[in-house]
Order: structure tokens, then C-alpha cells, then sequence
């Protein structure tokens, strides 16, 4: 009788919290210790991001649902009334690449496919048919800066590559 009572004291020893925690699913840290879904970590916090010198939009990038996902919260700087988004980056073990889809309080929406050109740099692709018959490829570049700023670039081609535009070059500046 003594046997079993040890262990059953035990068990009413323990804090009801503890007790009443739910088992974590086995694949709770399945994202969180796979280096292809930690490729983009650099980008996680709180930012500031400049065109030059001046302040054009605040960036969150947190990573959410087990670590598999990096959420983010663009915010156009005060005096702007446009151009707010969310954004959702995951890594895609069944394509071999990331996934990024964006969309805005104005109703536009974008998707990406994004590859690791080398650790700290992220490049993501798109493309959209122009009314002219032409396709409008754009690729869009997040690299670490040695001195922990990231540089956001995106720069767009009609001619299959040939030219390219610039489009933006931002720097984000952590808070």
C-alpha cells in the first residue's frame, strides 16, 4: 500500500499549474531547430526604415505559430495614410524555398518565392503581367549589414533581364 501511495503524493504535491499544462505536440520544435526555417531570423524585431535620411515606415517581424512563421507589421511613417501591410514569410519543405505573401490597407496583395542567396541575405522573386503583353519581373533583396542594419532593395525588369530598374532602397535601423 505504501508504494502506491508515494507516487500518488507526489502527483497532488504538484502545483495545479504544472499539472494542468498540455502536452506540447511532438512537432513544436520541428521549425524551431530547422536551420532552412531559421535562414531569415536576421530580420526579426523592431525597425525603422529610412530612404536616406528620412523615416519612412516603422517594421515589426516577429516570428510566430511554433517558430515557423515570420509575421510582419509595415507601418508608413506619420503623414502617410497609405501603404500599411502584413506580411507572412515561411520556408516551404515540400518546395525547397520560402513563401512570402503581402497585402495592404489598399487592397493590394503580392506573392514571392525566395531563396537564400547566402546566410543574411534573403532574395525573394515575383513576377506580374504588364497591360503591354510584357511580364514584369522583380526581385526583392533583404541582406544583413555588417553593422546589423538590413538593407531592403527591390529592383524590376521588362526585358526578360536585360535592365534593370530600381524600384526602392531602404534601410531598417533596430529600435
Amino acid at each position: 500500500m505504501l508504494r502506491r501511495a508515494i507516487p500518488l503524493a507526489l502527483l497532488l504535491a504538484l502545483p495545479a499549474s504544472i499539472a494542468a499544462q498540455p502536452a506540447q505536440p511532438a512537432t513544436a520544435g520541428v521549425c524551431r531547430n530547422d536551420a532552412n526555417y531559421r535562414a531569415q531570423d536576421f530580420t526579426v524585431g523592431e525597425w525603422d526604415v529610412y530612404t536616406g535620411a528620412a523615416k519612412t515606415a516603422e517594421v515589426s517581424m516577429k516570428l510566430i505559430l511554433n517558430d515557423c512563421v515570420i509575421e510582419e507589421r509595415w507601418t508608413v511613417y506619420k503623414g502617410r495614410d497609405d501603404g500599411n501591410g502584413i506580411g507572412v514569410f515561411s520556408y516551404s519543405p515540400l518546395l525547397k524555398n520560402w513563401g512570402y505573401y503581402w497585402a495592404t490597407d489598399n487592397g493590394a496583395t503580392t506573392s514571392f518565392r525566395g531563396t537564400l542567396i547566402k546566410p543574411g541575405e534573403m532574395r525573394y522573386v515575383t513576377e506580374r503581367p504588364m497591360p503591354n503583353g510584357k511580364v514584369r519581373l522583380r526581385h526583392w533583396t533583404l541582406s544583413k549589414n555588417p553593422d546589423g542594419t538590413i538593407r531592403e532593395l527591390s529592383v524590376g525588369t521588362e526585358d526578360g533581364g536585360a535592365t534593370w530598374i530600381t524600384e526602392y532602397d531602404l534601410k531598417w535601423v533596430r529600435k
